[in-house]
């Protein structure tokens, strides 16, 4: 198997679906986690401790950071396909280019695979750094409404990123059972 060949690609795509599905469901656990305890929260019944602002805006910049890497996360495999299809119709005008588009889009998917680690990893760092923020426990029993509304938001994110997450494994799978064919292909994109 040469580096430009089909099986490369193949091979390529496989890696960075399986490292997209692994920090993509890590993330979502992740979020999922802090958008449930954002939106459950509730006013607590006159317990006399105030929550301090800047604990409320600590949080809520934290809870923001999630909500926009979990966005940039589910845009990623998006991106990844345009980038995909663009090389693909650079290899259709010109199939003399067939090996040299195989080994640039093998070094795209090196970085979709590293962007991807690199967007959980940010956004689980994010998730434990509103554990550490100075009372974040007075935050689980008065929950503002602003920290509410941010739990809803980064819900819906990680459910879509949860759907991209699911529609990349099926098509994960769609690959893996058609190997045997596609590595007979001559070039592919």
């Amino acid at each position: 198997m040469s580096f430009g060949a089909s099986e490369t690609y193949i091979y390529a795509y496989i890696a960075f679906a399986s490292v997209y599905l692994v920090a993509s469901f890590t993330f979502v656990a992740s979020a999922l986690r802090v958008s449930a305890s954002f939106s459950k929260g509730h006013r607590a019944v006159a317990t006399g401790e105030q929550v301090s602002p800047s604990a409320v805006a600590s949080v809520i910049g934290h809870g923001q950071r999630i909500v926009d890497y979990t966005q940039l996360a589910t845009l990623l495999p998006l991106v990844y396909i345009v980038g995909s299809m663009f090389l693909g119709s650079v290899i259709t005008r010109n199939t003399d280019l067939a090996r040299t588009v195989n080994m640039v889009w093998v070094a795209f998917t090196a970085v979709s695979a590293i962007s991807s680690v690199g967007l959980a990893v940010l956004g689980i760092r994010e998730s434990g750094a509103i554990n550490h923020t100075p009372g974040v426990e007075s935050l689980s029993q008065q929950t503002p409404e602003a920290l509410q509304r941010i739990g809803v938001r980064l819900g819906v994110s990680a459910a879509l990123l949860l759907l991209v997450a699911v529609f990349t494994m099926l098509n994960l799978w769609s690959v893996m059972s058609s190997l045997e064919w596609l590595s007979t292909v001559d070039f592919l994109l």
